[in-house]
């Protein structure tokens, strides 16, 4: 199953019976060795919160000490973060917190977590991706169009019709590569002029999306609500011809949260548990690394030194449960944070 808002999932599933360190979701695909730190100082912890409630937060776990601190954003900005946090991407030394249910996306400062200022006039924003120093996009869920933001002024210019829901996009080039999860598709955009020029068919349900060391994009498709196996598809951009597909055993995985290392090398997801396996594999891998041996797995980050982070949902009511785990798949902590924790940034 697309890795969703809960609450949304169950609203969705109502209506179908009646662009790392840069970046959360699609990793960096411009990263310098320069930008890949032998270490890191901060992790934060996005929360959703419940639908409907405004209780999404952000927690700040320092690595070095294993100390937490919750309710972050909160704390140093007086009022609360707002109704479902979706996605939290750094772009131009900002911080890009997309509050799904609030319409709205609030910009931090990368050193401060203060507010610098807050983004609105959105449906239902999912994920943001910067194009360059003035323009982002933004991915919704409900409006059936990609909105163009300009960074100047940190307001909605324009949109482009993109059919239907649109999820995580990835720039490569002068091309943004995005995620159709209720069709068969990814979109092709072209950063200058703002038009779709292209649809590369994949797997039913594409939700995540990386770009490896070769210049590689991989598609994680989860395969529908139970339509379609999920499929891994590895794309050569220079064509948008498929050069791979690996298809999942059966229905009843629903793979998401495709994740890459900060080198570019090794792939990792959620599927039962968090998987792995290197960009040159010919084959999924046969098991997980880490099993959820009960446990809720929601969201997955991978630090600039392979930590695994991997976020418990438990009943996603109470708070959340954080496992950090070392590159060899050996847990270092465990920690609880807000409700339904589901993405990380590096700093």
């Amino acid at each position: 199953m697309i890795r969703l808002n809960f609450q949304i999932l169950i609203l969705l599933c109502l209506v179908f019976t009646s662009c790392k360190k840069k970046e959360i979701g699609p990793q960096c695909p411009t990263c310098t060795e320069e930008d890949i730190a032998i270490k890191y100082d901060d992790v934060l912890i996005g929360c959703e919160g419940n639908f409907g409630w405004g209780n999404a937060s952000i927690s700040l776990f320092n690595p070095t000490n294993s100390s937490i601190t919750n309710t972050v954003f909160q704390n140093i900005n007086g009022y609360a973060l707002g109704d479902v946090l979706q996605s939290i991407t750094e772009y131009n030394g900002h911080l890009f917190a997309v509050v799904n249910n609030s319409g709205k996306i609030e910009v931090l400062d990368t050193a401060t977590y203060q507010k610098t200022a807050t983004i609105s006039g959105l449906t239902s924003p999912r994920y943001f991706c910067g194009i360059n120093n003035s323009k982002a996009y933004v991915s919704d869920l409900f409006s059936d169009q990609i909105a163009i933001l300009d960074l100047g002024n940190n307001s909605v210019i324009g949109n482009i019709n993109a059919g239907g829901w649109t999820e995580e996009m990835l720039l490569f080039q002068d091309r943004v590569y995005v995620c159709r999860p209720d069709t068969n598709f990814i979109l092709q955009i072209n950063a200058n002029t703002n038009i779709i020029t292209d649809t590369i068919v994949v797997g039913k349900g594409p939700s995540s999306l990386v770009l490896d060391n070769n210049n590689k994009l991989w598609v994680l498709s989860s395969g529908g609500i139970n339509e379609d196996p999920g499929e891994l598809s590895q794309i050569d951009p220079s064509t948008n011809n498929i050069s791979q597909t690996m298809v999942f055993s059966n229905l009843n995985n629903s793979p998401n949260n495709l994740k890459i290392s900060s080198n570019g090398e090794t792939l990792y997801y959620l599927n039962n548990g968090v998987n792995k396996l290197s960009v040159y594999a010919a084959a999924l891998p046969s098991s997980p690394i880490i099993n959820e041996n009960g446990a809720v797995f929601y969201g997955l980050g991978i630090s600039p030194t392979h930590d695994i982070y991997i976020s418990d949902a438990v009943d996603y009511v109470q708070s959340g449960i954080i496992y950090r785990y070392d590159s060899t798949a050996s847990l270092k902590d465990q920690f609880s944070v807000g409700i339904i924790p589901q993405v990380f940034w590096f700093k």
